[in-house]
């Protein structure tokens, strides 16, 4: 039996920050235990003989932290060039330290090191990594804090990509995270490929993508500004100030991504323009702060489209709102097209004909999917999206209103020999699907 979830995105949400003002997006400890007796069960009533649990990428959130903006040490970096005892593998183990302290955190992971007690097979856990956890397989030092925090065993042996899951001795079900069919979140691009490999050389996944340096440096760095230009005292008496304030914490729980911009302009109670007034300086500040940045010239952003808007900087002293609207506009596009072309269907491991896999899993959009990707000669392939473990931010049709809400999906795989209910032959395959929503758990905006 396959137990597959991912994207849960345990993050560190203190650091720097007041105490009033603080935002725990964190799930709660019991929506682990209540998963997990869920999974126990299906797996007594499936007569599972063991039980593979992949934990499929973006576990620990390592780009998303305050602790990121205290020096010159960014987490956009080549992992060939990290080395033990340097500066960079003592802030990623500082930072390992500071999520695994925060109080959602701790108990949640508490409640994953004592998974097996819920099992009467053995359960064996397997931890692949994403493009948001992809400083873990920094150093042996690293990999060892990561496998220490969920009772790993493997020490600091480099932390896989993908997993396989094999039914009376053949391939089934092929896990990845997903960001290696997102450009922007994998340093090669596979979306135009023939075919996507099995085995990507490992240094594509070391050296860092282009959207690391534009989420830290702008995305997530906005809460840090939007507090070190009005003050937190001044945020927690403006209630318009505040919402934004909020909603620049919410903002990358937003999906489809293609509503992000509408759901920081559409803050309630302002107009557009008058959010952009509250915006503009701290993105000015930031864009002729980011003119002087030696990353503009690594190969990182070799070609970017942002690297030419930082160096130019046309506006100095001001943004016109009427070019905030079309820029807008355009990334509205571009991300509505990246989330809407994943090209599982070219996984070299879909095109082996008898010996190839039934099923691909990946996760990273945060939208769980399930879609049929061919039954040539009558043999279903299906491609799954594990969704999310997080508080999520869903979207009207217009893209206009926006709600709160709690996300936990998982995906199961039976092996020929398990799901002895079905009620066709031993021999076939078989799956369960769920993408969990709930608001019972939820208490507004703020989590503390």
């Amino acid at each position: 039996m396959l137990i597959v979830i991912s994207d849960l995105h345990l993050e560190e949400c203190s650091l720097g920050v007041n105490p009033d003002l603080r935002a725990n997006r964190n799930l709660e400890p019991k929506a682990y235990q209540k998963f997990i007796r869920s999974m126990a069960k299906e797996a007594a009533v499936n007569h599972a003989e063991s039980v593979d649990l992949v934990l499929a990428g973006d576990i620990f959130e390592m780009n998303h932290s305050n602790i990121w903006y205290e020096d010159g040490i960014k987490p956009y970096v080549d992992l060939a060039e990290i080395q033990p005892g340097s500066e960079h593998e003592a802030k990623i183990l500082r930072l390992l330290d500071l999520i695994g302290v925060e109080e959602r955190v701790a108990g949640s992971l508490a409640v994953i090191r004592d998974f097996q007690s819920y099992f009467n097979v053995e359960l064996h856990l397997h931890y692949l990594l994403g493009n948001h956890d992809r400083l873990v397989n920094a150093t042996p030092a690293t990999r060892a804090k990561a496998r220490s925090l969920l009772c790993m065993p493997g020490g600091g042996e480099p932390l896989p990509h993908t997993f396989t899951y094999l039914s009376k001795g053949k391939p089934l079900a092929f896990v990845r995270h997903g960001h290696e069919y997102d450009p922007m979140n994998f340093s090669k691009n596979y979306r135009n490929a023939a075919v996507i490999p099995a085995n990507i050389p490992e240094e594509e996944y070391t050296k860092p993508p282009v959207d690391d340096f534009s989420a830290v440096e702008l995305i997530y760095k906005l809460p840090y500004l939007f507090i070190h230009h009005y003050g937190s005292e001044k945020i927690m008496m403006d209630s318009h100030l505040k919402n934004l304030y909020y909603r620049l914490i919410e903002f990358q729980d937003v999906r489809p991504q293609s509503a992000l911009m509408n759901f920081i302009l559409d803050t309630p109670g302002m107009t557009r323009p008058e959010v952009w007034r509250y915006l503009e300086p701290i993105i000015l500040e930031e864009l002729n702060s980011l003119r002087k940045d030696p990353i503009l010239n690594s190969p990182l952003l070799q070609g970017n489209m942002l690297k030419k808007v930082i160096r130019l900087n046309p506006w100095r002293k001001n943004i016109p709102y009427r070019l905030v609207h079309r820029v807008s506009s355009s990334i509205t596009s571009r991300l509505s097209n990246n989330e809407n072309n994943l090209p599982a269907e070219k996984e070299e491991l879909l095109q082996k004909n008898g010996d190839s896999v039934r099923c691909i899993i990946s996760g990273h959009t945060h939208q769980p999917l399930v879609a049929l990707l061919d039954a040539t000669d009558g043999v279903e392939r299906y491609y799954f999206n594990s969704g999310t473990w997080r508080n999520q931010v869903p979207v009207s049709p217009n893209q206009t209103s926006f709600g709160r809400i709690k996300s936990f999906s998982n995906v199961v795989v039976y092996g020929a020999e398990e799901n002895h209910s079905h009620s066709e032959t031993r021999s076939i395959w078989s799956f369960d699907f769920s993408a969990g929503f709930s608001q019972k758990f939820y208490n507004g905006m703020r989590h503390v």
